[in-house]
This record gives structure tokens, C-alpha cells and sequence, in this order.
């Protein structure tokens, strides 16, 4: 692989520049269709991650008043009792989210506030109301208001208890946002399964994560699910273009122990880890070790950018697996999702730990090989969908079209 796209990718976008290669900053486009099929005998059930929500709540659509909004209400770090929507306002003087039942009972108004270290462009307040005293598996409702309501009401559902038996569902994707077709013709399949949360393995704003990029080709793309599904991201290596990944950690409220570059969480029956793969990873290795041996969640995911395994164009982190395979065996971690190259491949199990690269989300493709590891892989845009159940976990894999192209199942 010898053009342009290869080259720039390589050199990074100032290289590019000095040898006169002027199509460094196009986006790129990739392979929509899998063309070639895994393991398709586990199709997912499809629906609507929104629809109930939005029948319950609205649809959130901004109002006249809203114009002062300069990026629409999104959600962060959902839980069984609490959440936090942040926004950001050209008028953040006495702005709050109001909470209601979907009948309309008030439940709270927290008042926002104004993030003074995030980075935001001239006359513009990043803004975020934390809203608590909430009940597990839940729909509740909220508006944006400063004096008149700034957004139509819409909803969320709050994360749902250890022991429910409900299943589990989550859709991830990694290596998307380059503004271009494939990112849009991937993100209208996101509309069709019926998921509770986003997570993303990085490189979220091509090419450098800027503000300007976040705006274009993150938010102004997934707005009408942020703003009813709550979004846990890892950065990728084109967030840290840019002030050490400043921008990321701005647009984004996550758990912060560790300056918000790694963190883990629950939902429901799984514990989530996500991981910095730009950072020190023998820190972050001893962290994990600790977090997973104080949950007492059945289903354990960690997810990252750098691949521990990849038969694609940058190959397998082996420094990160050498460290990252004996904790994540010892803890029987059943999932590790990676980006980073632009293709899926699904792992042959490893030691009892399925691993998977889902780095095809819109940022075009890259020829991926086979490997001894190797159980399936394709140059495709797509995301996985991943239901987790009491006994076993299925993840789908669906490509550009919409077409399921790769399924697994992993039992506890």
C-alpha cells in the first residue's frame, strides 16, 4: 500500500505539508460492505435505542430561546442513581437541567456549571449539571432552562442494578470521526438495535482532536443519541495531536482519579475498564489489577486503543499484551475491545480472554491480514453490538449497510 492516505497517516499531517502532499486533511473512504461472512449464526434482535425514551420524554429538538446553545445537551457518566448532561452555552448565567417523571412530576433542578479549565472558543461556557438521587433501570426526563426552556424535553434511563436480570446491551466502535460518508452510512445502522450504552476504543476527532473536530465530527454527528444514551470513550493516539489530549478530556466528563485518562465503571451485570493506550502502561496495568480484583461484577470488559492482537496495518501492540494478558487472565476478564487499525478482527480466544479490533467507525479502511490468532477478520466499516446475558455474552458485528456480517458468543 503506497498512496497518499498510507503516507500521511505515516508522517502525520505537518510532514505531509512539508513534501507537498495536499491530501493529507481529505477524509477517507473505506469498504461500507463486509463483501465476506464469519460466524452469522446468532443474529441480533433489532430495534430502536431511542424509541422509549423518546416516547416517554420528546425528542429534545431545541427551542427558539435554545439558539444561545452552542453544542446540544448530551449525557455522561449514567449510573443507578445519578448523571451528569453537559452542553455548551454562549449564556450560561442561571442555566440548569430540570428533571421530571415522564408523567411530569418534578424530580430535581440542578444548576450547571461552568467548566472553567476546558478549553471552548471565545464567548462559549462548557457546562455541565450533575444531577443525583435517582433510581436504578429508570426513564427520566430533562430540559436545558435558563428562565424558558432552551430544548424540547427528552430522556434517559438510568443504569440498572448489579442483580437485575435484564440483559445487558452496548454498541462499540472505534476510529470514526473523519466527518465523512462512511461515518454517516455507518451511524444510520446505530439507529437499529436496541442498546442502553456507547462506548468507543479511540481516535475519536480525526485528524488531531481539536475542538473545531470534536464539534464537526463527533458531536455534530451523534447529537441525537448523546442526548439519550450515555457515552464512555478511550482516546486513541490523534486525540493526543493536540495539547496532550486537552480538547478530549474538555468534551468529555469522566471519571477523573486518574485526570480522566483512565477510569472503569458498572453497568448492570458488567464492569467496564477503559484504558489509555498513550499513557504509561506498567501505571496502568498495576491500577487495573487493583480495580478488577475489588469487583464482584460476573462480566468483566476492558477496552482500549492499541490492539494487543491485530493482524491488521500497525499489528499487535506485543509491549501492551505482555503486560495486559496475565492481569486480565487472572481476573477472568471474558472481553478486550481495541481499535486503532481499521478493520475487524475477531481473536481466537487467547488463554480463555476473547479479544476483538473494532476499528472500522468511519475513518476509512486498511488491508488486515490472518494471523495464528486469527478466527475472522475484514476490511469493513462497522460496529459491534454486544448483548450480555446471565450465562453469555454475544457480540454481532454490522457492517456499513447494515448487514451482520460476524457473530460470537462467550460463556461465563
Amino acid at each position: 500500500m503506497t498512496d497518499l492516505r498510507f503516507i500521511c497517516t505515516r508522517l502525520g499531517g505537518v510532514a505531509c505539508l512539508a513534501l507537498g502532499l495536499t491530501a493529507c486533511g481529505l477524509n477517507e473512504s473505506g469498504n461500507i460492505s463486509a463483501g465476506k461472512g464469519g460466524d452469522t449464526s446468532h443474529p441480533a434482535q433489532r430495534g430502536s435505542p431511542t424509541q422509549e425514551v423518546r416516547a416517554a420524554c420528546g425528542d429534545g429538538v431545541p427551542t427558539l430561546a435554545g439558539a444561545v446553545i452552542a453544542r446540544q445537551p448530551y449525557l455522561q457518566q449514567v449510573t443507578t442513581n445519578s448523571a451528569i448532561v453537559g452542553w455548551v452555552t454562549g449564556a450560561p448565567d442561571g442555566e440548569h437541567a430540570d428533571v421530571t417523571l415522564p408523567d411530569g412530576t418534578p424530580v430535581t433542578s440542578a444548576l450547571a456549571e461552568v467548566d472553567a479549565s476546558a478549553l471552548r472558543i471565545t464567548g462559549e461556557s462548557q457546562m455541565w449539571a450533575r444531577i443525583e438521587g435517582l433510581a436504578p433501570d429508570t426513564i427520566y426526563c430533562y430540559t436545558v432552562a435558563n428562565g424558558s426552556p432552551l430544548n424540547g424535553r427528552t430522556g434517559f434511563r438510568t443504569a440498572p442494578a448489579a442483580d437485575s436480570p435484564e440483559p445487558v446491551r452496548f454498541l462499540a466502535f472505534g476510529d470514526s470521526g473523519g466527518g465523512g460518508s462512511d461515518q454517516y452510512a455507518l451511524l444510520e445502522h446505530m439507529f437499529e438495535f436496541p442498546y442502553d450504552l456507547i462506548v468507543h476504543t479511540g481516535d475519536i476527532a480525526y485528524d488531531d482532536g481539536t475542538i473545531g473536530q470534536f464539534e464537526a465530527n463527533v458531536f455534530g454527528v451523534y447529537a441525537e443519541l448523546f442526548r439519550n444514551l450515555p457515552f464512555f470513550p478511550a482516546a486513541g493516539n490523534h486525540e493526543y495531536n493536540t495539547s496532550g489530549a486537552a480538547p478530549f478530556r474538555s468534551v468529555f466528563a469522566l471519571p477523573d482519579a486518574h485526570g480522566e485518562k483512565w477510569y472503569s465503571y458498572d453497568w448492570g451485570r458488567i464492569h467496564f475498564a477503559a484504558l489509555d493506550t498513550e499513557a504509561d502502561y506498567a501505571t496502568q496495568v498495576a491500577w487495573l489489577d487493583e480495580d478488577l480484583a475489588a469487583s464482584t461484577a460476573p462480566w468483566k470488559i476492558v477496552y482500549l486503543h492499541r490492539p494487543p492482537y491485530s493482524s491488521g496495518d500497525h499489528g499487535s501492540d506485543t509491549g501492551l499484551r505482555t503486560k495486559l494478558g496475565p492481569i486480565v487472565e487472572k481476573h477472568h476478564v471474558q472481553l478486550v475491545l481495541a481499535g486503532h487499525d481499521h478493520d475487524y478482527e475477531r481473536m481466537i480466544p487467547q488463554n480463555g480472554v476473547s479479544y476483538v479490533v473494532t476499528g472500522g467507525g468511519g475513518r476509512g479502511t486498511r488491508n488486515v491480514g490472518s494471523s495464528s490468532f486469527t478466527a475472522f477478520a475484514a476490511e469493513v466499516i462497522h460496529f459491534v453490538y454486544v448483548e450480555v446475558g446471565l450465562e453469555e455474552l454475544v457480540l454481532h458485528a454490522v457492517d456499513a449497510t447494515g448487514v451482520e456480517f460476524d457473530s460470537m458468543v462467550v460463556a461465563r
